[in-house]
């Protein structure tokens, strides 16, 4: 049995599934919705949601997607210091739950879900990819010498409502002129760029996809400001043998079998290393580029995985 565990709303998840059900592979999803208990017995681990119970020591192969799962229900007390008792308890038979899963065949886990990208940027620079020049700071004079900088999320980015406004966090350039003070902030030098690179890695190998985003102004610093009434244009890429080793390395460096890594083209012709995230969106590689990305996904949790062959 292949274990998935993923949202509601992950729509790849469904077309890796429609793939597994096409290989006539037994699968079981749980959503970070689902409500789960996790019970032991006789030292066999069992995970139970709704009607369906799940003995752990029948699942082959594990593909975290995103999410995480939600085993334990304790009833919420008026006293806040014995709710606080009680998630940690729920926080304790989740980490159980995922060492029992750690011996299977895995695509990823809870615990890689998010990495830390001052970590990985230094990992990458020793390994040999070029990053653009950072800093962490709250203030500028240490830019001076370069004519732009942009500011990124050390973290994936804020994402909420405040007082019915919609707020998202995208990588902008900074207005030297406007701000004379800021929060401690992630902060790179701007890179004037051919194209953006989209590649989807999968155990040891890449699939990449070219943004055309520098002819326009919306989406010139930040592909994600989506022009709706002229698209960037899309191809697939094939980045050079060298950069695709250098990522094989980065990832098995930072534990992850697999991730969306984002990367650009220079003008001066440099490939410039930006980020991964191991939870990133890769059906925005798989359909334009014709990767059928699910179909490996799903080969390679039915043990049958073309790339290991």
């Amino acid at each position: 049995m292949i274990l998935i565990i993923s949202d509601e709303y992950d729509w790849s998840t469904n077309i890796v599934i429609d793939w597994l059900a096409y290989f006539q592979v037994e699968w079981f999803r749980i959503n970070d919705s689902d409500a789960c208990e996790l019970s032991v017995v006789d030292s066999k681990t069992f995970i139970k949601m709704g009607k369906t119970t799940i003995d752990v020591d029948k699942i082959q192969a594990v593909w975290y997607r995103r999410g995480f799962i939600s085993v334990g229900q304790f009833k919420k007390l008026k006293v806040p210091q014995f709710n606080s008792y009680l998630s940690h308890n729920k926080n304790v038979l989740h980490e159980y739950l995922q060492y029992k899963l750690s011996d299977k065949r895995q695509i990823n886990s809870y615990g890689k879900a998010n990495v830390n990208k001052l970590i990985v940027n230094d990992i990458a620079k020793e390994i040999g990819l070029k990053i653009p020049e950072s800093y962490i700071d709250n203030k500028l004079l240490s830019q001076k010498k370069y004519k732009k900088t942009i500011t990124k999320p050390v973290t994936p980015g804020f994402l909420g409502s405040i007082n019915n406004l919609n707020i998202d966090s995208y990588t902008k350039i900074l207005q030297k002129d406007r701000i004379k003070s800021f929060n401690t902030s992630f902060i790179q030098e701007y890179i004037e760029k051919k194209i953006e690179i989209r590649t989807f890695y999968l155990l040891g190998k890449c699939w990449s996809m070219a943004i055309l985003s520098q002819g326009d102004s919306k989406t010139q610093v930040d592909f994600r400001r989506y022009n709706n009434d002229v698209p960037n244009r899309t191809v697939p890429f094939k980045l050079p043998e060298s950069i695709e080793k250098m990522i094989d390395t980065l990832m098995k460096r930072i534990s992850l079998e697999s991730g969306s890594i984002d990367l650009l083209y220079s003008t001066d012709n440099i490939f410039y290393f930006l980020e991964v995230n191991p939870v990133g969106q890769f059906d925005m590689v798989s359909f334009p580029c014709n990767y059928h990305l699910e179909k490996e996904i799903a080969l390679h949790l039915s043990n049958d995985y073309e790339t290991e062959k």
